[in-house]
């Protein structure tokens, strides 16, 4: 695939990314949506001193590691309304949306990239959901949700296994853009979509209409 596809499509998505933590974040400083807001925002506030701290080193990495570990544990223990929020965002946007505008998320549209099926075929909302399912660290999310039912030791085993699981993913999708000959990543293998360029087609569309057939080079010969 092109290096400038491949840009593009970065582009695109963080752009997508972007939208996609805006509303999420917005949730959970919704109070009312969010029971134990005033401790999410106590152990946030917490973190980002223990952050200073580390930047003006006051601590060390380990004094660092340590602190920050529980403060992140009582933070997604107690913001579980942005988790679950983040995740219907993702579908919504990602899944509803792109289905509704035929392929083109916002990040998709300003870059002039579509989502289309790989096989000609009209994509259907389960084809948007399993490339939003595999793509946007939904894995980890739903692992994160069930971390933080158990203790601080069993919250980090299962959520660094979800976090392994998620980066090999990540991993693999990225390889699959660069060496696969139409940029198709794992999500699309599975959700049968690809990504299309609509100014390569549009280039290529006008390349044919303007290229001389056989015929019209022997009569301009004669």
């Amino acid at each position: 695939m092109k290096a400038s596809s491949i840009l593009k499509r970065a582009g695109a998505y963080l752009i997508d990314l972007f939208i996609v933590t805006l509303f999420s974040t917005a949730l959970l400083y919704i109070s009312f949506l969010n029971p134990k807001y005033d401790k999410y925002l106590e152990a946030s506030d917490k973190y980002n001193e223990v952050l200073t701290k580390y930047y003006e080193k006051e601590i060390d990495i380990k004094e660092f590691n340590q602190e920050t570990q529980e403060y992140s544990y009582i933070m997604n223990k107690n913001g579980y309304v942005y988790v679950i929020g983040d995740i219907v965002i993702i579908f919504l946007y990602f899944g509803l949306f792109a289905y509704w505008t035929k392929g083109q998320t916002l990040g998709k549209k300003l870059f002039s990239l579509k989502i289309v099926s790989n096989k000609d075929k009209e994509l259907k909302p389960y084809n948007y959901f399993i490339r939003a399912f595999i793509l946007n660290s939904v894995i980890l999310k739903i692992c994160t949700l069930i971390a933080v039912c158990f203790n601080k030791s069993t919250y980090f085993k299962i959520y660094n296994t979800g976090s392994n699981i998620d980066s090999i993913l990540l991993m693999i999708i990225m390889l699959m853009i660069l060496f696969n000959k139409e940029g198709r990543g794992l999500h699309d293998m599975i959700a049968g979509t690809k990504v299309i360029d609509l100014k390569d087609k549009e280039l290529k569309a006008s390349e044919e209409v303007i290229k001389p057939t056989k015929k019209e080079t022997k009569e301009e010969k004669n």
